[in-house]
């Protein structure tokens, strides 16, 4: 083997090892129980509302189908993913400047990029394990609602399952895609909340802006992967302005962008706590 393979092999190693270190201590922490809490947030929605679902509408599984889009693109993806992405990502690189022990992370024998690639990789490993299941156990009660043999046997089709997988094909990139902004962003701001709340009114405002502006919109890419189509009305004027596969290459290329700057940053960063 060639002394670049080997070096190669060593760095995807670190970056394993870094990883699985961040996601043990987050998802085995305190602070991992309050997150798959706030994940299941959508999951007791829909509790509630096969609880509170009159028989009139337990056969129409059409309209369940529009209400999963709905629930799942306006508080699945733009809330639950966006916010505890930024929670995750954020905190892997700033939690360490404010518990003043990233120090010791750089006296390990690892680059700070290679470590900084491990931390994200750590951070959308806790994403995944974490809003993966919530996104399952979401479409699987919204189905459930109409009994198991009408709901389920519709789910387990091969359209239902094609459903589930293209809700978490879109849970999972937008891990990847707000997770590198906000990795990003963790590197860069001493408050990364600031750029986080400022980017979640452009997404907010993204279905009604031009298609040249929606190119920015992690969301809008997402839109165009999802198996039920949404409509915003007169105001949506003409959907995803790409098709699925170049959305899923945009947001890919961009989030792999982000994560080479953040790696930069992160091999030049100067420790200084009082700035924390």
């Amino acid at each position: 083997m060639s002394s670049g393979n080997v070096l190669l092999m060593t760095r995807l190693r670190q970056i394993r090892v870094v990883g699985l270190m961040d996601i043990r201590r987050t998802l085995g922490a305190r602070r991992g129980f309050g997150l798959i809490v706030f994940a299941l947030l959508p999951v007791a929605l829909a509790v509630l509302r096969a609880m509170t679902l009159p028989d009139s509408l337990r056969a129409d599984l059409g309209r369940t189908s529009t209400e999963l889009a709905n629930i799942f693109y306006i508080l699945q993806l733009r809330f639950i993913v966006y916010f505890a992405c930024a929670f995750l990502f954020v905190r892997s690189f700033r939690g360490e400047i404010l518990q003043r022990s990233l120090h010791y992370l750089f006296l390990a024998p690892v680059r700070r990029e290679v470590l900084a690639v491990g931390k994200y990789f750590g951070a959308l490993g806790s994403a995944l394990a974490t809003l993966l299941p919530s996104t399952t156990l979401l479409a699987v009660i919204f189905y459930l609602a109409h009994g198991s043999e009408l709901g389920l046997g519709l789910l387990f089709t091969s359209r239902g399952l094609s459903h589930l997988a293209a809700y978490l094909a879109a849970t999972a990139l937008a891990c990847v895609g707000y997770g590198a902004l906000f990795f990003l962003a963790g590197l860069f701001f001493r408050n990364p909340m600031i750029p986080a709340g400022l980017y979640l009114g452009f997404e907010v405002l993204a279905p009604f802006l031009p298609v040249t502006l929606r190119v920015l919109s992690v969301a809008q890419h997402l839109r165009a992967i999802l198996p039920v189509k949404l409509s915003w009305g007169p105001l949506d004027m003409v959907g995803s302005p790409f098709g699925p596969f170049v959305s899923v290459l945009l947001l890919l290329v961009v989030s792999a962008a982000a994560i080479a700057l953040a790696a930069w940053r992160a091999d030049h960063l100067e420790i200084t706590y009082s700035d924390g």
